[in-house]
């Protein structure tokens, strides 16, 4: 009984905000490095998880955003890990759909500096453009993948139950879409507590993104050939609270999901990737 309580409650939290929360939850994909690696978590060699994640555009574009990720980690030595995931997308509106495979991340995961109560965690990790990011001609935000190859580096430090990272994203550059998108480099600060109750955790964090330079995008044809503009305000920042939960079902099952609100509104979304709200549920299973 206890344990189905806990279970619907987690699930209600979940899908309880409002679609016109506005939360800013645009990710190229350096908010992926590295998750899941907490302190203190007894890990089996091989770890896989399914999740759902639904997340919805606003009211200008109108267009619904859901994933299915399927994620997996290989601990090759005791303080190391290899971690993939790869997601197929749907984005659609009321006009139709589009679907397809999206990018798939990969990172090498080392623990360093160990000891009783700390440590830091190096991640270096790639975005590979397995998605499309032209089909059938459409604008970004309709595209599966941001059709660039990205570097991703990350590194946390943990000490207790308190998180405080960093991240970078080196952009490919520029992609095929029918706007030639060329997005900017992204920093990512991080930081989160772990709130432990008996058989569920929950961990809430503060997201900072701020582009380095604006993106830019394919203007008016010119006598000289192709010429590129800026786009306006696309170098603002983003500031989220996201909170994950993590319930464990069994020894080696875990349910998990994550919800975002925001602390202010995100203005252009030449990449596709502005959210007015997003949330996830999902699975993970662990053996040796």
């Amino acid at each position: 009984m206890k344990r189905s309580f806990i279970a619907s409650a987690f699930l209600i939290v979940v899908n309880f905000y409002s679609v016109d929360n506005f939360a800013q939850c645009s990710d190229a994909g350096i908010c992926q490095l590295g998750t899941h690696l907490t302190e203190g978590a007894e890990k089996k060699p091989v770890n896989l998880s399914v999740l759902y994640k639904y997340g919805y555009s606003g009211k200008d574009e109108k267009v619904q955003f859901s994933s299915f990720v399927l994620e997996g980690s290989y601990n090759l030595f005791d303080n190391s890990s290899f971690q993939v995931r790869i997601p197929y997308n749907i984005q659609s509106d009321p006009a139709g759909s589009v679907n397809g495979i999206g990018d798939l991340i990969l990172s090498w995961n080392q623990k360093l500096l160990l000891n009783k109560s700390s440590f830091f965690n190096a991640s270096l990790g790639v975005k590979l453009a397995t998605g499309k990011d032209n089909k059938d001609n459409l604008p970004q935000v309709y595209q599966s993948g941001l059709g660039t190859n990205d570097v991703l580096v990350g590194i946390n430090y943990w000490y207790g139950k308190i998180n405080i990272g960093a991240g970078y994203q080196l952009s490919g550059g520029r992609n095929d879409n029918i706007r030639r998108l060329k997005k900017g480099d992204d920093i990512l600060l991080r930081t989160s507590y772990i709130l432990s109750f008996d058989l569920l955790s929950i961990t809430p964090q503060f997201l900072y993104i701020q582009p380095l330079v604006k993106s830019s995008i394919l203007g008016p044809v010119s006598a000289s050939g192709e010429n590129f503009v800026e786009v306006d305000k696309s170098d603002k920042p983003q500031l989220n609270l996201l909170t994950e939960l993590k319930y464990k079902v069994e020894e080696n099952i875990n349910l998990m999901g994550d919800f975002a609100i925001p602390f202010f509104k995100r203005e252009v979304n030449v990449d596709g990737l502005t959210r007015a709200f997003s949330a996830s549920v999902g699975l993970s299973y662990s053996f040796n």
